[in-house]
This record gives structure tokens, sequence and C-alpha cells, in this order.
């Protein structure tokens, strides 16, 4: 009886974590956002908006909400693992005005707009370059690699997100 009781014990505490790390990667885009939205453990409707694909890692970008809720963005980060990819964390964004969100990733920027004044997006980079990025639809993604060449994270690296005329949005 004692071998028993000590049997289901071992059970009880490992299933869990097995169950936990067969539930953490995938092979495509619907496990990845089961496990996004298990991972926000939220109740509200959870939608990929892009991926970025780069050499070891996978970027899923994602908003919450409906047109009925106000909306969250985040990404989550996936490594390549070959045949799979194995989910890493969840990544808030910075919020830069009315659905206008920006992310740091390493030395490089994500940006997410799902505002519908917003038309284009501008980057200056530190050494006097400028970008301008047209949006034509949204919810629209942007990654801008190696954004911060230096290791200076407080180097002159600017950008807005602008309207019709122009203008910054704000």
């Amino acid at each position: 009886m004692k071998r028993f009781i000590c049997f289901l014990l071992v059970v009880t505490i490992f299933l869990p974590i097995i169950g936990c790390s067969q539930k953490r990667t995938a092979s495509n885009d619907e496990e990845m956002l089961e496990i996004i939205v298990n991972n926000l453990n939220t109740d509200v409707i959870v939608q990929i908006i892009d991926t970025i694909e780069l050499d070891t890692a996978i970027l899923v970008c994602y908003m919450t909400g409906n047109e009925y809720q106000a909306h969250d963005y985040g990404y989550a980060e996936f490594v390549n693992q070959g045949n799979n990819y194995r989910f890493q964390r969840t990544y808030s964004t910075m919020d830069r005005g009315m659905d206008l969100r920006s992310a740091l990733y390493n030395n490089s920027y994500l940006f997410i707009s799902n505002n519908e004044k917003s038309t284009g997006l501008r980057i200056c980079i530190e050494d006097g370059e400028e970008i301008l990025i047209q949006i034509d639809a949204i919810p629209f993604v942007y990654f801008c690699e190696n954004a911060l060449k230096s290791s200076n994270a407080h180097s002159s690296f600017e950008y807005n997100f602008l309207d019709k005329n122009g203008d910054e949005l704000r």
C-alpha cells in the first residue's frame, strides 16, 4: 500500500511537469498561438498579427481584444530547433500613442501600429540615416534589425509614427 501511495505521489508531481514541457514547443502558427494564450492566462481574444523570422528565433507579434475592447500588443520569442520552435517567453511593448507600440529586442527595434491614422514610420539612425516606411495596411509590423549599431543604448536612434500629412502621431 505504501508503494502504491508513493507511486501516485511521484506521478502527480511529475505528470504536470512533463505536460508543461511538451506544451512549450510548436511546429505551426496555431500551436504557437495556443502557447501564447496559455502563457498570457487571459480570457480575451488573442490573435497573431505577424511573425518575424530571425536566424535562430522567430518573434510572433500578437494583439489582444476585439473591436469592442481596448487592444494590448506584445510578442513572443520562440527558438528555432530545426523541426519545431521552443517557447522562451512573451514580451510587452512600449506604448507610443493610440494603438502605436515599439519594443527593443537585443539591438533591434520592433514597431507595431494598429492606428487608422498612421500612414508612415520615420526612423532616424545614429549616423544621420533616415528611413521612411509607408504603412499600407494595419495592423502593421516592422522589424528594424541592428538599429543600435553601437553598444550605447542611449544612442541617437529616433522614430516617429506619422499621419497622412507627415506629422508625428501621439
